[in-house]
């Protein structure tokens, strides 16, 4: 068989990237230890590779360069802001109490009638209830809000990030992964613990990126804020 000259390029790409990739040695972050802590598998590496390459304003001119600009702000809000700024919620209306943000439950003094009966054999209106026979509380489920949090969706502003990522990750696992994490209804805010677990997804994604951008060659890009 007799190759092109672009197809000997071609392979020589390849086979000088499978061999740093042979030679470079793949390390992945302690359970404890984060880059959030400075204390990341190849936290070095990523340093130096942010200085260099992600711009103090806007996104980067090379993949990885915006690549290492992604991980590192999806990382950011996630601690510093318990994805405040990545997740949006849909409001939805309250099925509890049909939207309209209260529940009644019958009246315990007067069982629902509104009335009380008195001495003189004339009833007389239900002091506890105003006669109205029920009591009216904020609905348990929305808290008078009438309204719940729905679907949970990334921000675009992110969801660009994590679009590039899969588009340019070898490790497509990890971009999932925390792309996933991040939709999650059962977590946010309030109830992240910033554990063990919790920051694995994070620092598997930054493993994974710094991996790849230390065993591939550079491209240059265009990049999306200037061409919009």
């Amino acid at each position: 068989m007799t190759l092109s000259f672009g197809s000997v390029i071609f392979y020589s790409y390849f086979y000088i990237i499978t061999l740093k990739q042979h030679i470079m040695e793949k390390k992945t972050t302690e359970s404890g230890k984060s880059y959030w802590d400075k204390n990341g598998a190849y936290q070095t590496e990523y340093d130096k590779l942010y200085e260099e390459l992600v711009p103090s304003r806007g996104e980067a001119d090379t993949i990885h360069g915006e690549m290492i600009r992604s991980v590192s702000r999806l990382f950011y809000d996630f601690c510093n802001n318990g994805n405040c700024n990545v997740r949006n919620f849909e409001q939805e209306s309250c099925d509890e109490c049909g939207g309209m943000g209260y529940e009644e439950e019958e009246c315990s003094n007067c069982y629902g009638s509104g009335e009380i009966e008195c001495d003189d054999e004339e009833n007389e209106p239900c002091y506890d209830c105003d006669g109205s026979g029920v009591h009216t509380n904020d609905c348990s489920y929305c808290g008078g809000d009438c309204y719940v949090d729905g679907e949970v969706t990334i921000n675009d502003y992110y969801q660009d990030m994590i679009d590039f990522l899969h588009q340019h990750s070898i490790n497509q696992r990890v971009v999932y992964t925390v792309e996933e994490f991040i939709k999650r209804d059962d977590l946010g805010y309030g109830n992240y613990t910033f554990g063990k677990d919790e920051m694995t997804v994070y620092n598997d994604l930054v493993d994974a990126v710094v991996y790849q951008i230390l065993t591939s060659e550079n491209q240059k890009r265009i990049k999306k804020d200037l061409v919009n």
